[in-house]
């Protein structure tokens, strides 16, 4: 199943990423499991796939820990008002760095599908809902006090 192996490698990837690249501690263990309702956090961004697989992959962050992130990015101080900004724009390339540093692994590719990502692009909501009969998965990560959702639905 295409859905549960992306978010998985998803999530190894991002354990990665946050443990060597952006030097935050993040507990390794994690389930993905399928839900009806996914409730996002205060910055979510999303990529869609298209070709050999539809769907779309969510990171939704709390704020703190989008501006941890940008802090991992950062060697300089910048402006409230650009913070807020940044750190939208940088959960979204995150999601697109690791997206695309494990698309090569999925089987679907190595079996030569193809699979077409759009630009990320933030959403404003709080929750996501299945469509009927589209499976909705959820995986949650936990870094120190705060968490990182990834979805695919």
């Amino acid at each position: 199943m295409h859905k549960m192996e992306i978010l998985e490698k998803l999530a190894k990837r991002t354990i990665e990423y946050f443990k060597n690249e952006l030097r935050l501690e993040i507990n390794k263990n994690f389930t993905i499991r399928e839900v009806n309702k996914i409730k996002l956090l205060n910055i979510s961004s999303v990529i869609s796939l298209s070709k050999d697989m539809s769907g779309s992959l969510v990171m939704s962050v709390s704020k703190e820990l989008a501006e941890k992130m940008l802090q991992g990015f950062m060697s300089f101080e910048i402006k409230e008002e650009e913070r807020q900004q940044l750190s939208q724009e940088n959960v979204a390339e995150t999601l697109n760095i690791l997206l695309g540093n494990i698309l090569q692994d999925l089987s679907l590719v190595k079996q030569g599908g193809t699979v077409n990502i759009s630009t990320p692009y933030t959403i404003n909501t709080s929750l996501l809902s299945k469509k009927e009969n589209a499976p909705m998965y959820l995986c949650t990560l936990k870094i120190k006090s705060e968490i990182l959702i990834l979805s695919y639905f």
